[in-house]
């Protein structure tokens, strides 16, 4: 996978990115993701993310004096975990598929060298925590307004 720093977000993906997600029947194309009925999940190059949302990432970092990376074995885990809920969140997919992408991140941080228990870890955090990043935003921030259908 190939990703740059960016000032706004954290990553900028800069080519595409497939991966098998095991959530099969559900089928979208956007400008920055596709899904695929076969459970394929596309993330299109430019697509920007956060990387994983674990509590005190940045203060983290600054102690660490950069040393530490939190997202060193998740950065395809948080990349198909933020696409997959931002797709909740702008009602492309069902709410109901949160535990699946979650369970996700969980096997792509392991596959990604993160042991066993810290991704475990990770997972109750989501499990406990994670729903607000379903919730549909009050103002989408690549929502498009035209200004013909507001008159």
């Amino acid at each position: 996978m190939k990703y740059s720093l960016t000032k706004h977000y954290k990553y900028k993906l800069e080519e595409e990115f497939v991966q098998d997600t095991g959530i099969t029947g559900y089928e979208f194309d956007t400008k920055y993701m596709a899904m695929f009925e076969n459970g394929r999940f596309l993330v299109k190059k430019s697509y920007s993310w956060d990387g994983s949302s674990i509590p005190h990432k940045k203060l983290l970092q600054i102690v660490s004096i950069g040393i530490y990376d939190p997202d060193k074995y998740c950065k395809k885990a948080s990349l198909i975990h933020d696409g997959l809920c931002q797709a909740m969140r702008e009602g492309l997919l069902p709410k109901k598929l949160k535990q699946a992408a979650d369970k996700l991140y969980r096997i792509m941080c392991i596959e990604g060298g993160m042991s066993v228990s810290r991704a475990t870890d990770r997972y109750f955090f989501l499990r406990k925590f994670g729903d607000k990043g379903i919730e549909p935003e009050k103002k989408p921030r690549n929502k498009i307004y035209d200004t013909e259908k507001e008159k």
